[in-house]
This record gives structure tokens, C-alpha cells and sequence, in this order.
């Protein structure tokens, strides 16, 4: 006998109420983000040359927090550095911060995670962009040149590992200065005695520069007693320099060898005539001349000047 099912308009309404609100929550996860889908969003454009990976409802973020998600990306080939575009949909509660010099980046989660639309605000005060307005891009480098750079620099870090590997057999091997150093006992012990003879020397050195100090300071000492003794007019070199009379004598002592010596220089006087004249120094040169003779003469014949009788 067949029997019939009949199923009662309450359980299918039941039913048909799961399933609206299932695909509701799909569609949310896969279009909305982390943002509720009831929140109004208002969409802006960017071109990038490459998107890295971005793809529809990838999330937007705002100073770290997410704001919305990515609506499309698709080629438009602009020009060689607008040939993605991007629609991006963020709450209106935050669109006051979208001025006209905000700026957008590509941006991942870790090194190889999912990527992401970052957006840099505005300056406060400046007018908010409309809606579908295109924001400038910025460039925060390529994930692909940041691997290839590290990996130039861990070949450069094992190159300068194996030369370090090199030097340090050739060390070990006693070849070149490095090598001696390390190898060589006798210019170990060479280098220790010169090391002792230059401390011995610097020693010295700093004695002999405090028996300087001291001698410097004790020629500035008498220096100073030198000048106080003057200043208080005490010794002759105070007498001298703080005595009037003593100068006054000095000063007609001086005058009295001007006067001589004008004298002289004019022929007057003995003393200028021997000076001046020409005569009288020849007739006092023959003079002597003739004493010099008569001398002479009397000492090689005594007797034709001197007489003597007992009787």
C-alpha cells in the first residue's frame, strides 16, 4: 500500500529560514571582511603596477584596524604603472578620514600571508574625497626584491664566512704578519720586550715631564717675587726702576757722555784733537818711534848714558 508524506507549512518556512540566514553568513565571510555587511560603505579606486596576490574581499585597513574589504581588482593597463585597478569599500563612519592627500599601500600579513589594502588618513582639515574618487598610491616595495636582497645578503655573509675560515687557517698555519703573530714564539717574546721597553720609556717620559712642570713653576715663582720686589721697591732692580733720583743720575751721567762725545767729534779738547787730528797723531807716532829707538839704543850700550866712578 503507498503511503504519502505530507510536510506542514511550518517546518518548511522553518527551513527556508536556515537557509536564507546560511547563505546570508557565507556571503558575508566571503564579501564583507570583518566588517558587518549592514554597516554602509562607500567605495574609492587605486591603480597599482602589481597587486601581489590581492584579491575580491581582501580586508581594507586603516592605521591597523580594518575599515572594509576589496569590492573587485581587475586589468585595466592605464599605463606602466596603473594596470590594476582596485575598488575598495569603507564604512562611512570612517570616511571623514579619507582627505584629499590620503594615500593607499599594498600591505601582507607576515612575509608570504594574506594581503591587504592599507590606507594612510589624511591631514586633518583638508577635504574628504567623494565617492569613487581615486586615491595615490604608495610604494612600500616588493616582497619578492625583499627576499632576493636577503638572499644576496646571507651569499655575502657566507663568502665573508669562508674567507674568515681562510685567514683563520693561514693563522694557524704561521703564514703572513697575523700568522707570526700567532705562531711565533720568539717574535711573541721580541714584541714583549719592546712592549716593556716603551712602557719603561713612557715612564721616564712622564718623570722627566714633571721635573719640566716643576722647574716651570718654580721660574714663575721667582718671576712673581721678582715683580713683587720691584712693585714694593724693594732690591736694586726695584731702586732702579722706582727711584727718581737714580734716574736722574743715570739721565746726566748720559747727557754728560753726549756733551764728551760732541766734543770730541767737533776737535775740541785734547781728547778731540787725537781724535780729529791728523797732525798730531802722526807726530805722536814718530815719537814713539824715536822713544822706541832711544830704548833700544840704551839697552844694547848702556855706557854711552850711564857713568859711574867709585873715585
Amino acid at each position: 500500500m503507498k503511503r504519502t508524506t505530507t510536510i506542514k507549512w511550518g517546518n518548511l518556512r522553518v527551513g527556508i529560514v536556515l537557509i536564507f540566514a546560511t547563505a546570508i553568513v557565507f556571503w558575508a565571510s566571503f564579501s564583507g571582511g570583518g566588517t558587518s555587511i549592514f554597516q554602509p560603505k562607500a567605495k574609492f579606486k587605486a591603480y597599482f603596477n602589481n597587486v601581489n596576490g590581492l584579491v575580491s574581499g581582501s580586508p581594507v585597513w586603516m592605521s591597523g584596524v580594518e575599515v572594509g574589504n576589496v569590492k573587485s581588482v581587475k586589468f585595466v593597463n592605464l599605463d606602466s604603472l596603473r594596470r590594476v585597478e582596485v575598488i575598495c569599500r569603507v564604512k562611512k563612519s570612517s570616511w571623514h578620514m579619507l582627505a584629499e592627500d590620503s594615500e593607499v599601500m599594498l600591505g601582507s600579513i607576515g612575509l608570504v600571508g594574506d594581503k591587504y589594502v592599507e590606507i594612510i588618513p589624511g591631514t586633518k582639515g583638508k577635504p574628504v574625497i567623494e565617492e569613487m574618487d581615486v586615491i595615490a598610491t604608495r610604494d612600500a616595495g616588493d616582497a619578492q626584491a625583499m627576499f632576493k636582497a636577503g638572499e644576496e645578503a646571507l651569499l655575502g655573509a657566507g663568502d665573508l664566512a669562508d674567507k674568515l675560515d681562510e685567514l683563520l687557517a693561514r693563522m694557524n698555519r704561521g703564514e703572513g704578519t697575523l700568522g707570526q703573530l700567532a705562531t711565533n714564539e720568539a717574535l711573541y717574546k721580541k714584541i714583549t720586550a719592546l712592549v716593556a721597553k716603551l712602557t719603561k720609556l713612557t715612564s721616564s717620559l712622564q718623570d722627566n715631564q714633571e721635573r719640566v712642570v716643576l722647574s716651570i713653576e718654580k721660574t714663575a715663582n721667582t718671576v712673581e717675587d721678582l715683580s713683587a720686589q720691584v712693585s714694593e721697591n724693594r732690591g736694586t732692580l726695584g731702586k732702579i726702576m722706582n727711584d727718581p733720583a737714580l734716574y736722574d743720575n743715570l739721565a746726566a751721567t748720559s747727557a754728560s757722555l753726549d756733551s764728551i762725545l760732541f766734543k770730541i767729534n767737533a776737535t775740541e779738547g785734547n781728547l778731540g784733537l787725537l781724535v780729529n787730528d791728523t797732525a798730531m797723531y802722526t807726530e805722536f807716532t814718530n815719537l814713539l818711534v824715536r822713544v822706541n829707538n832711544l830704548v833700544t839704543d840704551m839697552q844694547r850700550d848702556p855706557h854711552k848714558y850711564f857713568k859711574f866712578s867709585v873715585f
